[in-house]
């Protein structure tokens, strides 16, 4: 999650009316901030990804025409193509030629038979540190907001690296943190220890336990680049919240990780 600049996008003119059987809400997606350090196409996929999941909509609503995508968040339409191509993929949208983009239902979530909560990660572990892409303290974004529990103007730590196993690259992370947890994060530290270390040991922070959602993807080019492997190849995507004994959010992460490496383990109890 990059750090953001100061120029917000124009407001998103009004989108048409939804066809009939698509529902009846339309779609008004917040401001949007490029930021310097990741790919645009990038940030604008995770960035309407994270809106269209918010709970603020519902099935079926229309997103603004695509012209009206690229100048809310400034891109090309390839560039925008390419985002809406990746969330029909990962079947958060549905497009239809002639009619324009609609949210889809959310796609069901519950523990397997209901009962079965143990879910683990299975491979070689990850080394500590990795590459940091960038490391920025800004105020959050709306979404950022929303996911930490904070207000909008509540400053975050945002933190994007990637991770490795051996020489071998097998994950992207992008962290926030609430600022207020800790008041200095550096690159040095980062790159050579795991981030849950750092924030345990330097400023007395310790997690109890975590939601992580699991979905599966394909990587783009930015993504096959960093971890290694054509565009194309079948990826993890998580998205993770880890709690503070006290139930406040102590980190928000998304991820990708390579399927070639790792795999998740649901015990049966």
């Amino acid at each position: 999650m990059p750090r953001r600049s100061t120029q917000p996008s124009k407001p998103t003119a009004a989108p048409a009316e939804p066809a009939a059987g698509q529902g009846e809400s339309v779609i008004t997606l917040r401001p949007f901030e490029q930021g310097p350090f990741l790919p645009l196409h990038f940030q604008v996929r995770n960035d309407l990804s994270l809106q269209l999941r918010s709970g603020r909509f519902g099935a079926g609503a229309a997103l603004p025409s695509e012209g009206d995508l690229c100048q809310h968040y400034g891109v090309s339409r390839g560039t925008m193509r390419h985002a809406l191509l990746e969330l029909a993929r990962e079947g958060i949208i549905e497009r239809f030629a002639g009619r324009g983009s609609f949210l889809r239902q959310p796609k069901f979530e519950g523990h397997i038979a209901a009962s079965y909560r143990q879910f683990r990660l299975e491979g070689p572990p990850i080394d500590p540190g990795g590459r940091i892409l960038s490391l920025s303290r800004h105020r959050a974004t709306a979404e950022i907001a929303d996911r930490l529990g904070l207000k909008q103007s509540a400053y975050v730590w945002s933190l994007d690296r990637v991770r490795f196993v051996g020489a071998s690259p097998v994950a992207i992370q992008m962290s926030a943190i609430p600022a207020d947890l800790c008041q200095e994060l550096t690159k040095e530290e980062l790159t050579t220890r795991h981030l849950i270390d750092v924030l345990r040991d330097r400023h007395g922070i310790e997690f109890t336990h975590a939601d992580e959602y699991v979905d599966p993807g394909i990587a783009d080019a930015f993504v096959a680049g960093h971890l290694e492997v054509a565009p194309g190849t079948p990826v993890y995507e998580l998205e993770r919240k880890t709690y503070l004994a006290d139930g406040r959010v102590g980190e928000y992460r998304r991820a990708v990780m390579r399927g070639d490496t790792h795999r998740y383990k649901i015990e049966l109890r």
